[in-house]
């Protein structure tokens, strides 16, 4: 049984049936799928599968060592295809993970021998070796004793064959041969049957051989038992057995297996199933009831003439402590298999606290199509989650147009190979078994739902209705996020303050009495934040309005800041006083005499020895991608996120870099043109189906119907130590900088501004400034 709310399901990979907690694939799987991400078409299975660099599937690779497929382990042309094995159950160590083979270079050689060796055993062996009696797993108990059919012929096909025990039974059988004074030939003969019983022995898998299976030997069974005997290889029967051909009529069995009788049949009593060659009309358990109990009617089934214990025959007997948990009208009895097995006492009472079976889910009231919500009224998921907790997809019951919209759902997912293929199903299922799939489903419904579970998601789901027309969509869901925050913080104000400050804004975004340059609202978040606590602190003090405002309150806000804090809110400050009184609202401007120093500093050189080794230390594709082109062409950040695909030239060594209605081509030298085209064959053999026009994309942005960009956060991972992609920048401006001295060739070079490009000449050759630095 699965521990808590696992369930016992095929993975999504190798197809074996494992137990799975919440986990669309076993623990084996989800390791390759972070060693190996290229997905292709096995040679061996032909199956659609994750491939390692021999270009095999898990499943394969783990045949291969299992089975000894020396032709698929030396990648022989003209192998062909196998057939997969069903596995079922996997224990997590190293018996569910699959090595790589070593086929060159290193160990490959002597590897390569060994398969070698192992394939021309196999060929030589293949017509002369039958499949007969072939060992079994030393220690495993088998279910029942399968009879076997000995003959002349099994003789000659077991002759020759190593088998364990051979030396230490021969020596026995030598002694034995010269007490009695055997001939040549008998004990030729009964060496040959001898290593017979060896190879039963082996096949049975156990240390000692039971002495029923000797009955099997086609001759020589008393020599062969007193040669096992005395070698302390044989396992005697507990009573005497006669091992003649007349004494083979009662069935032979071995402690621990249940023999296998054609004729099966129920107690008579307890009405469990057993093998009736053995027990009769009932079972051991219920003969001993019948000896000691006195007969009546049960109680709980009814039923007459039953061995009664406190009035319950013995099949009741375990039910006693449910049925006073729970009384019912209905007794059932549940089916039982009597197996014989050592140390069997009294079946355990059924425990009361094993869950009962969960209420159906509820019914939904779908909606139908063309229908208008009459209210708008926002759904509580939680009630619903409640209903359907530990219930699965499969147990809601879709049908029709519901389980084909799940059912494509899926297959786009597994396309996309979304890594929360099962959070998405999920949410859908839920989504079209309460609203159903006829009419369209409010976006707020799909993200309210997400916010309920950890195990369910919006963002996806969204994309895949409204591609198929099934999606009301929510404009306050799709706001500027920073718009959104700058409006709640300037409502969280007094009401004049909030004015001022509302005007100030607009005046950002080019919306006052003059035209000016329209600011992001991401540009004016930065500032706000840095007012935010001023502002606030402004209000408590019974501050009504910013013409109260006077150059002592601007002095006390900003002496308790420093370093960088203390020039974001001097220049936040300058501006929401400059803004208002150029567009009247204040009288005075009390931040004008506020220093605000240098805002980009002198631009620091990196280490050389850091920068040498930087490209050796990048090992993704996508990582040297970046390094190198803001370390040698001084690309930014936020650039490096929006380059398009086709601004890349390869055939004419150019890459473009939009800069709003301008353009700056950067003319690439051998290394970045090699990295560029190794970065174009990366991305497409991991994500051929990716339709995101950007250069740079992730494993979330490739597939994205939105294509989304990428965050700066994936650029800087894969940055060596002691670097980062700004300071890689300025070096190369800066080293280009002392090369030539010329800002002209700076703003060429790297497209950058006037100010920007004499900042970096003064930097480097302060003694062509009228100012030395301090």
């Amino acid at each position: 049984m699965a521990a808590g709310g696992a369930t016992a399901r095929s993975c999504a990979d190798c197809l074996g049936w494992v137990v799975l907690n919440q986990r669309g694939a076993c623990a084996g799987c989800r390791r390759w799928r972070q060693h190996y991400r290229e997905r292709g078409t096995c040679p061996r299975c032909r199956h659609e599968r994750l491939l390692n660099s021999d270009g095999l599937c898990r499943s394969c690779l783990q045949a291969i060592r299992l089975l000894d497929d020396a032709e698929w382990a030396l990648g022989m042309e003209g192998a062909p295809p196998r057939d997969l094995q069903l596995t079922v159950g996997v224990y997590h160590d190293r018996a569910d993970s699959a090595r790589q083979l070593s086929r060159a270079g290193g160990a490959g050689p002597r590897t390569s021998a060994v398969w070698t060796l192992r394939l021309k055993q196999q060929r030589a062996g293949a017509e002369l070796r039958p499949a007969v009696l072939e060992p079994g797993v030393w220690g495993q108990i088998p279910l029942f004793t399968i009879p076997r059919t000995l003959t002349d012929d099994t003789v000659r096909a077991v002759a020759g064959r190593p088998v364990p025990g051979w030396e230490k039974a021969q020596a026995v059988l030598e002694e034995i041969a010269a007490e009695r004074g055997l001939s040549r030939g008998t004990r030729y003969r009964k060496a040959a049957l001898l290593r017979l019983a060896l190879a039963v022995r082996a096949a049975e898998g156990t240390c000692l051989l039971p002495e029923v299976l000797l009955r099997d030997l086609p001759a020589g069974r008393n020599t062969i038992r007193l040669v096992l005997q005395r070698a302390g290889l044989l396992d005697p029967a507990p009573e005497p057995l006669r091992l003649s051909r007349a004494g083979r009529r009662a069935p032979r069995t071995v402690a621990g297996r249940v023999p296998l009788c054609r004729s099966q049949r129920s107690c008579a009593d307890c009405q469990v199933w057993m093998p009736s060659g053995q027990y009769g009309s009932r079972c051991t358990p219920c003969q001993h009831w019948r000896q000691k109990l006195t007969r009546g009617t049960c109680a709980r089934c009814h039923r007459q003439e039953l061995p009664l214990r406190k009035g319950r025959c013995r099949s009741c007997r375990p039910y006693r402590l449910l049925d006073d948990a729970q009384p019912a009208t209905t007794r059932y009895t549940q089916l039982m298999i009597d197996v014989p097995v050592r140390g069997s006492g009294p079946p355990p009472p059924i425990p009361v606290d094993e869950p009962s079976r969960p209420d159906p889910p509820p019914a939904p009231a779908h909606t139908a199509a063309g229908q208008e919500q009459l209210f708008a009224v926002r759904r509580d998921w939680r009630r619903l989650l409640v209903r359907l907790q530990g219930r699965n997809t499969a147990e809601l019951g879709l049908t029709g147009t519901t389980a084909r919209l799940v059912e494509d759902f899926s297959q786009v997912l597994h396309e996309r190979q979304s890594p929360s293929h099962n959070s998405n199903i999920r949410t859908l299922s839920i989504l079209v078994y309460w609203c159903g799939a006829d009419a369209a489903i409010s976006e707020r419904d799909v993200h309210d739902l997400a916010r309920t579970g950890s195990d369910l998601t919006a963002k996806t789901v969204c994309q895949f209705l409204r591609d198929r027309d099934l999606l009301l969509q929510d404009p306050d869901l799709h706001r500027d996020v920073d718009l959104a925050w700058i409006e709640a913080t300037v409502a969280a104000l007094p009401e004049v303050l909030a004015d001022e400050v509302g005007q100030w804004v607009k005046v950002q975004r080019s919306q006052g009495r003059h035209e000016g340059e329209v600011r992001g609202y991401d540009a004016i978040r930065p500032y706000l934040a840095s007012l935010q606590p001023v502002l606030t602190a402004w209000a408590e003090a019974g501050v009504l309005s910013l013409r109260e405002i006077t150059r002592h309150h601007v002095d006390a806000a900003v002496d308790g800041h420093s370093g960088r804090g203390r020039r974001q809110l001097a220049l936040a400050l300058r501006s929401l006083f400059r803004t208002l009184k150029r567009e009247r609202v204040v009288f005075r401007d009390p931040a004008q005499h506020l220093r605000v120093g240098n805002p980009t500093g002198i631009p620091k050189p990196v280490p050389s020895d850091l920068l040498a080794r930087a490209l050796q230390q990048t090992k993704t594709p996508l990582g040297r991608l970046v390094l190198v082109l803001a370390a040698v062409h001084a690309v930014p950040v936020h650039e490096l996120r929006t380059i398009l695909t086709c601004d890349l030239d390869l055939a004419r060594g150019t890459l473009v870099i939009r800069r709003g209605l301008r353009r700056h081509i950067l003319y690439l030298e051998e290394l970045t043109h090699q990295i560029a085209a190794d970065w174009l064959d990366y991305r497409h053999r991991r994500w051929p189906a990716s339709t995101n026009p950007r250069l740079i994309v992730s494993q979330r942005s490739a597939l994205d119907p939105d294509h989304p960009a990428v965050g700066k956060t994936l650029l800087r991972d894969d940055v060596p130590e002691g670097l980062t992609l700004v300071g890689l920048r300025q070096d190369r401006i800066l080293n280009e900088a002392f090369e030539t001295g010329d800002p002209l060739r700076l703003m060429r070079l790297f497209g950058v501004g006037e100010k920007t490009a004499m900042h970096y000449v003064a930097s480097a050759h302060p003694e062509k400034t009228s100012r030395l630095p301090r």
